[in-house]
This record gives structure tokens, sequence and C-alpha cells, in this order.
């Protein structure tokens, strides 16, 4: 993947990020799930197909291995091993990726920040609650959330939705084509990171980390102005007692 200079990030209002490869490393852990199961039925995972699987569901993945395999009739079987194998590893505890801390502290005291994944809402905040961000976002929503996960828009439409933002003044932050294809069919601003090279990504803007310096600076001097704290709630309308729906963080079912 090609490096594009981030310098036209729009006025920005909100950031929507993907969690899984974005914030949080668990995609390591898919991608050995993945290849183990590949070669069970002796396949040998190739980087093409590996990329292609990044950021589907679960169905949509085993679906995807049924055909890789030769086995599309299996795809809930495979499905279910691959969940399996990812929830033993991911039982040893996950890590931020990089520059993440850094990038949350600084643009969750500017604007609001949600996430949206692919993965259930509870394993979500699980993740982000083992490397410390849990408590930074406005708003985390999983695939359980919607009828349609990545990439149908519909995750992305629901968090500009209930942070009551217009979605082309909203940016998303994805690391895959899947949530790239899911954040633009919504009207989001992307910014694909990829620190894989072999990554085809088309976001509006591209780096490779994020921990770049022109991302941060991009979206840090374009926003706008923090809604000020009313009884506690920093997104509370004047005049209210409470924040508004959906500018809390959905508790865990």
């Amino acid at each position: 993947m090609n490096r594009t200079p981030i310098t036209r990030v729009p006025p920005t209002d909100a950031v929507v990020l993907d969690c899984d490869g974005t914030l949080v490393d668990t995609q390591t852990h898919w991608d050995r799930a993945c290849a183990a199961v590949c070669a069970r039925h002796g396949v040998a995972l190739d980087d093409v197909d590996r990329l292609a699987l990044i950021g589907l569901h679960l169905t949509e993945l085993g679906r995807a291995l049924g055909r890789l395999v030769g086995r599309p009739a299996e795809h809930a079987a495979l499905a279910r091993q691959v969940g399996q194998l990812v929830a033993d590893s991911l039982a040893e505890g996950v890590s931020a990726m990089p520059g993440a801390a850094e990038f949350v502290a600084r643009l969750s005291t500017s604007r609001p920040l949600a996430v949206v994944s692919n993965s259930p809402r509870g394993a979500v905040l699980q993740h982000l609650e083992h490397v410390g961000l849990a408590d930074a976002f406005e708003l985390v929503l999983g695939s359980d959330d919607v009828e349609r996960p990545k990439p149908a828009p519909d995750l992305y439409r629901a968090a500009c939705e209930r942070l009551r933002v217009t979605p082309g003044r909203a940016v998303a932050v994805e690391d895959s084509a899947i949530g790239v294809r899911s954040a633009r069919a919504a009207g989001l601003y992307v910014v694909a990171v990829a620190p894989s090279p072999g990554a085809a990504l088309t976001g509006d803007a591209l780096c490779t980390t994020l921990a770049d310096p022109d991302l941060l600076r991009s979206l840090t001097g374009r926003h706008a102005a923090r809604t000020p704290v009313v009884d506690g709630h920093p997104w509370a309308r004047p005049g209210t007692s409470g924040p508004e729906p959906g500018r809390i963080r959905m508790p865990v079912s």
C-alpha cells in the first residue's frame, strides 16, 4: 500500500474507528486461526486470500473458508473452528496497536469517538478494557447491534445517528477493505490504516500506523468545539439533565 499524504481531512465532528487490527492487535490471532483451519484441509493460506478475509463477519468468514478449502457445505463448522481457535488464543491477552493509545488520548479531548466492529459488542468491550481504551469512547457498537454487519453501511450509519453527527462530518478509521467499503457507503471520510505492505486499500487517505504524525495533526486541527459539560455529561444539550441518546457507551449484554 502506498502512503497518501493526509492533507485534506474535512472539518470533523466525530471519529469512528474499527477495533480489530485498528485499535487492538487481534488480527494476528484471526490470521493464525484461519491459516490453521485451512491447513487442516491441506490448503496453504497465501497473503492474497488472507487479506481478503480481514474484516469479515464470522458467518461470512466461514463461507469464505469453505470456498477456499473446497467444503462450502461445512461453512458453519469452519466458522466455529476459527472462532474457538481465536478465543483460545485471545485468552492469553491482547495488546493495543502501535500509536492507538496516543491517538485516542489526543482526540478524545476534542470530539466524540466511537468504535464499530464486526465482532460482537461484548468481545469488543472486553478487548478495549484489556488495553485500557474503553473509557475514551462515547459509543461502542458490534455486529450484534445491527441487522447487517460490514461491508453494509449499517454500523457506521448507526454510530453517526447515535452520536447525532452528519456522516459527511465524521471520519472513519479502518484497516480492511470490508471496513472501508462500509464507511464509504455510509458517507464518511475514510482513513485507511494498513501496516501490511500487501494491503490494497483505497481510503480517502492512507497511512501505515495510527502513530503517523500527519494523521494526528490533520485530525486535531480540524474539529468542531466540544460541547460544554452539563450536569456531568459532556455531550448533554444545554438545559437537559443527561446525555443525548446514544452518546454513552452501551453496556455489555
